[in-house]
């Protein structure tokens, strides 16, 4: 009677242990580098030119599952533009309304990421149709490497400030 009990329980606990470790840990994308040195920049018209940088947001999460069957999740992605005041040493709200020709809304809003693959700490996506790829190279933005392919070429970025992250979600 003990050993078909005994059984039962080493076959469960290998069958949970090979579903571990056939499943790779979900990772995603995060964080926000600056693509500018420090500018001086009249956001609010106040005749004070701040310094300022640009930065890119990323959040990418690539689908989990099957479509259509049971624990599927859906792919997650975003970029997002803003500017970041380092002698007040926030975010600028409407930072667009400085240039007086751009709609705000529209250029700051979170513009979709799609077809997100990530396999280690590389990500690839496409947005603004474009095909995008990212490493995160470690803590800092030094070692990290944002390479944008419009179709024509690819063109790395030149990044100055932040961090980008591939890790499993916190």
């Amino acid at each position: 009677m003990r050993s078909p009990a005994i059984f039962a329980v080493v076959v469960l606990g290998l069958l949970g242990a090979a579903t571990a470790v056939a499943q790779a840990p979900v990772l995603e994308l995060s964080g926000a580098i600056s693509y500018t040195q420090v500018y001086r920049f009249d956001y609010s018209k106040d005749g004070h030119r701040n310094p300022v940088r640009f930065y890119i947001e990323f959040k990418a999460r690539p689908a989990v599952g099957t479509e259509g069957q049971p624990g599927y999740v859906a792919e997650s992605g975003s970029i997002h533009y803003y500017v970041f005041d380092i002698e007040k040493n926030q975010r600028v709200e409407k930072w667009l309304e400085g240039f007086a020709m751009l709609n705000h809304d529209a250029v700051a809003a979170f513009h979709p990421a799609t077809n997100i693959v990530i396999k280690g700490k590389t990500a690839t996506f496409e947005a603004f149709r474009m095909k995008w790829t990212v490493v995160d190279g470690g803590p800092g933005f030094e070692a990290d490497t944002v390479t944008v392919d419009d179709g024509f070429r690819k063109k790395p970025l030149k990044l100055y400030a932040g961090d980008l992250v591939i890790a499993p979600p916190k």
